[in-house]
């Protein structure tokens, strides 16, 4: 039973709605992640970075002369960016110069994100590597180099602060990344070409959790806060785009979103999925009837189901079904399945044979049945429809959704129409 092949599913990111059967959405949030590796930011810094690095006084009357001596060795981790940069040391008087001493300088770096979307980087110096040698003589001299280096680490750090700080902004770029991503937001996506459906996205603002360095990877969460709705027909007219908010931090937020999700069960298919309990089927213990044909109709907010039945009863019978929602347990079953007694005289009465038979249990079972299948149809078509978006060159968004909650239903004559808020998490990733 293929309940959807012919049903377009009407989705709607909700930022904020009050819906009539159900309460008020939640606000939405499409997930942005935006990540770089200490390998990438290495290879960024490594090609940025002088070979000499300082000249000026050494200590002790020495000058001393600082070279860049291979790659610097980036790693990330416990929320920093660590950096160890090998350099050649030799110090010199009027009269010698030392022997070049190698060293690592370590530093390591917090990096944040400013409300107008550039890292902002605090470089500490943490120390010496540990194959500096202890002495070295510069003549008659005996010196001692580790406590010496202390004196030229601030000229250093200075010249490296802006140079990492700009190198980090280069490795993730993240107001290029971000900009493009929310301009594209306001133009209409089209989300499924065989039912001309459209995502038409409204961004309210970005919000961000603290940027997290662990596993040598640096990531940023961010968070889109929208309201959206999917159309179907022609592509719908672009929203005017605003201008890229400033960033707003939050220790953590939301990363859920609800979508509004108008669900149809129509008559027909409703039909089909009866067919197999209903059709030719004989109910009935001491007296019985047999369907030989039914169909079915809306009206007056009940489900109308008509049977043409042979058999101790031959003719027309009419069976109401009002489906109902109970909200304790998240459910939508039909209730109230009776026989219509209005037109039937004696023949369908409180104490007819009919009332004991199982055709209306049979009716009800298939009816609850169906509209669990069709609910989970919804989940899986929606799920579907968000699984990739393209939202932007070299941009997809994915989604699924994890759950539903159900609202009242509404019995029109060619179908059911079912209120629902599912539930999920969307997500754009960005390297």
């Amino acid at each position: 039973m293929a309940i959807f092949s012919r049903i377009p599913i009407v989705v709607m990111f909700v930022l904020c709605c009050a819906v009539p059967t159900l309460a008020a959405v939640p606000p939405s949030s499409i997930n942005v992640r935006v990540e770089a590796t200490a390998a990438d930011l290495a290879t960024i810094i490594n090609q940025s970075l002088p070979n000499d690095l300082y000249t000026g006084q050494g200590g002790l009357g020495t000058s001393v002369s600082v070279l860049r001596a291979g790659q610097v060795a980036v790693t990330a981790s416990d929320n920093f960016i660590y950096l160890t940069l090998p350099v050649q040391l030799i110090f010199s008087n009027a009269l010698y110069e030392s022997y070049p001493l190698r060293a690592g300088l370590r530093f390591k770096a917090k990096v944040n994100v400013t409300p107008n979307w550039r890292l902002k980087t605090e470089l500490y110096y943490t120390g010496l590597s540990d194959n500096l040698a202890d002495t070295f003589k510069l003549g008659p001299l005996s010196l001692k180099p580790k406590s010496m280096v202390e004196d030229i680490t601030q000229p250093v750090q200075k010249l490296l602060a802006p140079i990492i700080d700009a190198k980090v902004n280069d490795a993730i770029q993240l107001r290029a990344k971000i900009a493009p991503l929310w301009r594209n937001a306001f133009t209409p996506t089209l989300v499924s070409k065989e039912y001309c459906t459209w995502l038409k996205l409204t961004p309210q603002k970005i919000v961000m959790s603290p940027l997290l360095a662990a596993n040598n990877t640096i990531r940023l969460s961010l968070g889109v806060v929208t309201g959206a709705e999917i159309t179907v027909g022609p592509k719908p007219a672009a929203a005017p785009v605003k201008l890229l908010p400033p960033v707003q931090h939050f220790p953590t937020f939301d990363k859920s979103f609800h979508i509004q999700l108008p669900a149809d069960i129509f008559m027909a298919d409703l039909v089909t999925a009866l067919n197999p309990v209903l059709l030719d089927k004989t109910f009935g213990e001491d007296k019985k009837i047999t369907i030989k044909n039914f169909n079915l109709k809306g009206e007056n907010g009940r489900l109308v189901v008509n049977l043409n039945t042979t058999g101790d009863f031959k003719g027309e019978l009419t069976l109401f079904a009002k489906p109902v929602y109970n909200a304790q347990n998240n459910s939508l079953t039909f209730e109230n399945v009776d026989f219509d007694t209005r037109n039937t005289g004696w023949l369908i009465s409180a104490g007819s044979w009919l009332f004991s038979s199982s055709i209306r249990s049979a009716i009800k079972t298939k009816l609850d049945s169906t509209v669990v299948e069709q609910l989970e149809q919804a989940r899986l078509k929606t799920s579907s429809l968000l699984s990739s978006v393209q939202v932007g060159e070299h941009v997809k968004l994915t989604g699924v959704v994890k759950s539903l909650s159900l609202g009242e239903a509404t019995v029109f004559n060619d179908r059911l129409s079912v209120r629902v808020i599912a539930r999920g998490e969307s997500n754009i990733s960005l390297k």
